[in-house]
């Protein structure tokens, strides 16, 4: 089968976040029954140059897909339009609901041309990504009810909670799937021992409203214990960050916060695997890759309930909190600090157990192939 993959942001870039590995994981598991074609920008987000390292307008060969690197404006476009005339694919496959290049204006093209359309909202029905930028959003949803562009496309939901999200949004509708994004492969290949006078915490994401970091470091200012907080990602909105430092700058002597920048796709596990607790209370994830590397480093995560990773206590591998009590996300980190080294570790060595197991599971991989083939047959 021949899948044209659209979206706004790929390798080399990495800035772009959950999106860019959702779409280089589900390649590096399906490649050798599907033939991709992945056409994006020809930049990362944020970035005002081209990449440097590909060849921009031309179809890229690596391994065993293609990429095509569309240029901006009306050339791009034109790009874009001669590759969905050219038909040479089964299915067209947009990662996004809300971009305008590479998701409306493809959706309308495929459909004069009838051909089978998935479409993976990528989280971004969810309440807290909707309340970003509230109008224009409902102002674009609108408008794509009224002209019935849902009819005939298949929706991919990664959650059950997704599947909420979107029919909740768009209404009801028949050709909603669930797939499930497939995780990181990568894991540990050692634990770091847990300090018994200071804990590590560590934020990986953009750094944007919808990631919350502000209200982490909220969470920080009522901690008794001692804290390290090293933050990584790139500083997607500026006056967010300026909010974010304003925190910092009054946070308690006993808690040192330290930006480190930005990490390359390829370090996050390693990384992450030498810190104690993974703190990121999202607004909202339909899958959140960077939990799932999280896991794989085996570093237990204290989260908002907001994400399809429910039950963490349970399964004995973190926290998942409600927004409204922030009070508990104290109460876990101070937990986690009380803890000492031996059961800690202990501890840590669980979570890499589970996800091993989670992710060695194949449903995933099975039903992200499956869900192109019920495009085909939905037509």
């Amino acid at each position: 089968m021949k899948v044209l993959l659209l979206t706004d942001y790929y390798l080399p870039g990495y800035k772009g976040g959950g999106p860019i590995k959702t779409i280089a994981n589900l390649i590096g598991a399906t490649s050798a029954e599907i033939d991709y074609k992945v056409v994006t920008s020809d930049r990362d987000l944020g970035d005002v140059s081209p990449y440097s390292n590909v060849d921009v307008g031309r179809w890229n060969r690596i391994g065993k897909y293609s990429v095509f690197y569309a240029e901006s404006g009306l050339k791009g476009l034109r790009q874009l339009h001669k590759i969905i005339l050219d038909k040479d694919y089964d299915v067209i496959y947009l990662n996004s609901f809300f971009s305008v290049r590479f998701s409306l204006v493809p959706l309308l093209i495929a459909k004069i041309y009838k051909k089978p359309i998935v479409l993976g909202p990528r989280g971004e029905f969810s309440e807290g990504a909707l309340s970003l930028k509230a109008f224009k959003k409902k102002v674009y949803i609108r408008i794509f009810k009224l002209l019935g562009l849902a009819r005939g496309v298949v929706f991919q939901a990664s959650s059950n909670f997704e599947l909420g999200d979107i029919k909740k949004t768009l209404g009801s509708h028949d050709k909603i799937f669930v797939a499930e994004d497939i995780g990181s492969q990568e894991y540990a290949k050692d634990l770091v021992v847990k300090d018994a006078a200071v804990i590590k915490l560590v934020f990986i994401s953009r750094i944007s409203p919808m990631k919350n970091l502000a209200y982490a470091l909220e969470v920080l200012k009522n901690i008794s214990c001692s804290a390290v907080f090293d933050i990584y990602g790139p500083q997607e909105d500026a006056a967010y960050w300026s909010e974010c430092e304003a925190i910092i700058k009054v946070l308690p002597e006993h808690v040192v916060v330290n930006y480190k920048g930005q990490l390359k796709p390829s370090d996050v596990v390693g990384t992450l695997s030498t810190y104690d607790l993974f703190l990121m209370p999202t607004k909202g994830e339909n899958y959140g890759h960077v939990i799932a590397e999280a896991l794989c480093a085996g570093l237990p995560i204290l989260i908002a309930d907001t994400t399809p990773w429910r039950d963490l206590q349970g399964k004995g591998i973190g926290w998942d909190i409600s927004l409204e009590e922030r009070r508990q996300f104290v109460w876990a980190i101070e937990k986690a600090s009380a803890m000492s080294t031996e059961n800690y570790q202990i501890y840590r060595q669980n979570v890499l157990s589970w996800a091993k197991t989670k992710f060695s599971q194949p449903e995933a991989v099975n039903a992200n192939k499956a869900i192109f083939k019920l495009a085909v047959e939905k037509k």
